[in-house]
């Protein structure tokens, strides 16, 4: 009967423990996490990206340009992706970030690829590197930048 009585409460305990997806940021130990995608050391906070998939695993990516493009081969059931903005290294919600993409811009996987946290700044950073603004469904639909909207 102990037994039993055992088996259920670890049954409750590993049931009510579940580990979802969370809308909080992904952690990424920096010179030491590797990138889901290419298989590099993740070093560099802002032009690093992540996601976390709805079974709260985390993917995590050297670049933007790595996530968009893991995610377009593997096609994983996403809840979050995220970006960090490329001044402050904050994380920003992917969905609510803006985009700039310029030859200028030396990002570790060579796709030229900036996150902004907001629209003001992404403008100032489009005119400092001569870029184009995309959205995260530009990045997502395949837009390179000559194909999307210019600031």
């Amino acid at each position: 009967m102990k037994q039993i009585l055992c088996l259920i409460t670890l049954l409750l305990l590993v049931g009510c423990g579940g580990t979802g997806p969370t809308d909080e940021p992904p952690e990424i130990v920096y010179s030491q996490d590797l990138c889901d995608s290419c298989g590099m050391i993740i070093d560099e906070p802002r032009f690093a990206a992540a996601y976390v998939l709805t079974t709260g695993e985390v993917r995590k990516f050297e670049s933007i340009e790595d996530m968009v493009s893991y995610h377009q081969q593997h096609q994983d059931e996403v809840h979050l992706f995220w970006v960090h903005d490329y001044e402050s290294e904050e994380w920003v919600r992917a969905d609510q970030a803006y985009f700039i993409q310029s030859d200028y811009i030396q990002s570790p996987m060579g796709g030229g690829l900036i996150a902004a946290a907001s629209e003001t700044h992404a403008h100032r950073l489009a005119d400092v590197w001569h870029g184009t603004l995309l959205t995260f469904a530009d990045l997502m639909d395949g837009h390179e930048a000559g194909e999307s909207h210019s600031h």
